[in-house]
């Protein structure tokens, strides 16, 4: 028996281990998943409390698992853990029947669960813990309880400072379609007998005359932005199918006369590009825009090919190279989009002829 517990109680612990060190490397992505279950859940103004809650969760995850493992206050962690599947299996089990959310990012990116497995991984998760429950008094714990609450309080408080540098900088590990080294083609190609994908994009734009809000099809988007102000595209899925791992990457200006999706043309421009990724300018950093300046100058000393991608709108980023003095071109994106390439704004990525040479958090781009 005694040997049967220890193997239950590292098995958790090794997934618990798991799941919030793939989470601490990349808060952010944590913190988007949270925003997307208060949606579905109703909970509509709480996005400044996503941050602090990515932050709690994953070193708590984390350090539930060492305490298991090393067994460090072994039985406060068994009922930590208790607590924390109480809330998660429940959820889980709705978003499995509603499909609200289509990932529970239980393991971030880099192992990606459909909602069906990650509610079958927590029943699981339930009977192990249920039996470390029924059997905790047979955990001796070996260090004084002083001690072990020290080492387990030292481990929270470490993963909270690792979360800090990853989002001053970037996740140590990039599981996601843009990491260096893609070529962003063949991440955009579906398989020729796949089922094929639909979906349809409107363009809200606002009527700057009347204050008319109105919404347009790609065909459709108005030529004239003098008169029509961009707003927010929504997308809508017709059909779903396999998708490829990157579907819904575009770079349409605001700023033109006519619409027109500069990915083609990115892909097969000769020179370098350099990229500035702001998924919204007014949440950017200020000493990040400030680069912009030096960045726009550097790109014309290297003959790279510059441009900004973002998701606000044509004032916003006209107020901006106002008011940093930039001529730089700038795309209109998906919010969603520019949060998976790079999780920094601004971001910084460096192409050419499609492939991802380097990215960086604006703090660690070298002006080299």
């Amino acid at each position: 028996m005694k040997v049967l517990i220890l193997l239950v109680r590292v098995l958790v612990g090794l997934v618990f281990i798991l799941s919030g060190f793939l989470k601490a490397m990349d808060p952010y992505g944590t913190c988007y998943k949270i925003h997307d279950y208060l949606l579905a859940l109703g909970f509509n103004n709480l996005d400044s409390l996503t941050l602090p809650m990515s932050f709690i969760l994953n070193a708590l995850e984390f350090t539930i698992g060492i305490m298991l493992v090393f067994n460090l206050k072994a039985r406060l962690g068994i009922w930590l853990a208790f607590v924390l599947e109480l809330i998660f299996t429940p959820l889980t089990l709705w978003l499995a029947m509603t499909n609200a959310v289509s990932d529970c990012g239980c393991f971030g990116d880099c192992l990606p669960l459909d909602n069906w497995a990650t509610f079958g991984k927590n029943v699981v998760l339930v009977v192990l813990i249920l039996f470390l429950v029924i059997y905790r008094k047979r955990i001796d714990n070996p260090l004084s309880d002083n001690v072990e609450l020290a080492i387990s309080i030292a481990t929270y408080v470490l993963v909270l400072l690792f979360q800090l540098y990853s989002i001053h900088h970037l996740p140590i590990i990039d599981c996601r379609p843009y990491k260096v080294g893609t070529y962003i083609p063949d991440k955009m190609v579906v398989p020729a007998d796949a089922p094929r994908f639909e979906s349809k994009s409107l363009f809200v734009m606002e009527n700057k005359l009347t204050g008319e809000t109105k919404k347009f099809t790609y065909e459709e988007y108005p030529s004239d932005t003098l008169v029509w102000k961009y707003l927010s595209t929504e997308t809508t899925i017709l059909q779903d199918a396999t998708l490829p791992p990157i579907h819904d990457f575009n770079m349409i200006s605001p700023e033109d006369s006519v619409a027109q999706d500069y990915v083609p043309v990115l892909m097969q421009y000769e020179k370098p590009v350099l990229l500035v990724i702001m998924h919204k300018l007014e949440k950017a950093d200020e000493d990040g825009l400030a680069m912009l300046k030096d960045l726009e100058e550097y790109a014309q000393r290297k003959e790279y090919l510059i441009g900004a991608l973002t998701s606000s709108n044509l004032d916003v980023i006209t107020a901006v190279k106002n008011d940093y003095n930039i001529s730089i071109k700038f795309f209109n994106t998906d919010d969603i989009t520019l949060k998976t390439i790079v999780r920094a704004n601004p971001g910084i990525v460096l192409l050419k002829q499609g492939t991802i040479l380097g990215k960086w958090n604006y703090r660690d781009f070298k002006f080299e």
